[in-house]
């Protein structure tokens, strides 16, 4: 992926795209890399959350706040609104607890 420097990736299979999103944790622990320029990682998500950021739905109702690499930079760059303040919000209006910072990427 380095040379390419790709904003995000999208998979058509659920596992790949787990995997893709959560071993960049593990390679930025592992070797202190990761692979993109500013150290947050590449948002990989699956065609459906694609989709659903496309027709208009909430980001956080689509599950986005439970990948590793969070997608905040992808959707301020193609313009997809998101209340920051929803991002940790249960259905029953909780607030849920933020988990840990990673301490290899950016969030």
């Amino acid at each position: 992926m380095e040379p390419f420097e790709p904003d995000f990736i999208v998979a058509n299979c659920p596992g790949c795209t787990m995997f893709m999103d959560k071993w960049q944790y593990t390679i930025a622990e592992m070797e202190h890399k990761t692979y993109d320029k500013d150290g947050y990682g590449i948002p990989v998500l699956t065609y459906e959350e694609m989709a659903g950021l496309l027709l208009g739905y909430n980001p956080w109702e689509l599950g986005l706040q439970l990948h590793q690499v969070q997608s905040e930079i992808l959707l301020d760059k193609i313009g997809i609104p998101y209340d920051p303040k929803e991002k940790y919000k249960a259905a029953d209006g909780r607030i849920l607890p933020k988990p840990e910072r990673p301490n290899n990427l950016l969030v």
